[in-house]
């Protein structure tokens, strides 16, 4: 294989990807077998994120991401991020604390930190959270009572591709050892992400009296059409009660809803 091959391998399994659509996705597919085309795009699946994995150990390379360059103090003249230097979120994650003493996320927003820091916090249960809008409206949601059960919370963003990278968010959950909460999409790429989350304590949605109305009414049948095909393999096998029930839910309305969706109470009676 090419560098430019060994390259895309170690973004792939750095950022954990679920659907891509670029050229050398689609050839990587075809000529190494990670990977399976369905229509324009490429989906994943765990064993596919092994797979490349194991090509990149096979050939002495990093499973590592390609570096993105060095952080603004390091460039030559320390002058200019833009030069020689990374991303200035390099490394960092996204997070609201919940209950933590001497700790406050003010609501509606979020706080930036190396993930080692984050790890170090005094939290009792992690809430894994796939997108950043519904992350700074978390403390809107007050169906995950239940979930959180007064325990002190640690929200992490779970990362996208350039900033708060996914590998970071990946890295904190993978050296804790607290309990996990999945907190996704209800989509196919949700539930099979859920699945896959280490120490999962439990997947968060509304209660399904609840959820139900509102994905009919949503009639999202895109979330589920684009992705049931590529991710139906991996939850047709997965055995988790939470996981397998949303995803028999799911085939029998043909249709998703995305967390910025998700039921919230009034402004002036968030959650604490």
């Amino acid at each position: 294989m090419t560098p430019r091959q060994y390259s895309f391998l170690r973004g792939l399994v750095a950022n954990r990807s679920l659907r891509l659509s670029s050229t050398i996705a689609k050839e990587m597919a075809d000529a190494e077998d990670v990977g399976r085309v369905r229509g324009l795009a490429v989906y994943y699946e765990e064993a596919d994120f092994i797979r490349a994995e194991t090509k990149l150990r096979n050939a002495g390379y990093s499973v590592n991401a390609p570096a993105a360059g060095r952080r603004r103090s390091d460039a030559h003249d320390a002058a200019s991020e833009k030069y020689s230097a990374a991303p200035v979120s390099e490394g960092l994650v996204a997070v609201v604390v919940m209950r933590v003493p001497g700790i406050a996320t003010p609501k509606g927003s979020f706080l930036a930190m190396e993930w080692e820091d984050a790890l170090a916090l005094p939290y009792q249960v992690m809430v894994v959270c796939e997108n950043l809008e519904p992350l700074k409206r978390i403390h809107l949601y007050d169906w995950l009572q239940p979930f959180l059960k007064g325990r002190r919370t640690l929200v992490l963003f779970r990362g996208a591709p350039t900033w708060f990278r996914i590998d970071s968010a990946s890295r904190l959950v993978a050296a804790d050892t607290r309990p996990v909460l999945g907190l996704f999409d209800f989509d196919p790429q949700g539930l099979l992400m859920a699945a896959g989350l280490p120490r999962r304590e439990a997947l968060c949605l509304p209660p399904w009296e609840v959820l139900e109305p509102l994905v009919v009414e949503r009639k999202r049948h895109d979330l589920y059409a684009a992705q049931a095909a590529g991710c139906r393999a991996g939850l047709d096998a997965c055995t988790d009660q939470d996981v397998a029930g949303a995803w028999a839910r799911m085939r029998r309305l043909t249709r998703g809803l995305n967390q910025e969706a998700f039921p919230e109470v009034p402004h002036d009676h968030p959650l604490s």
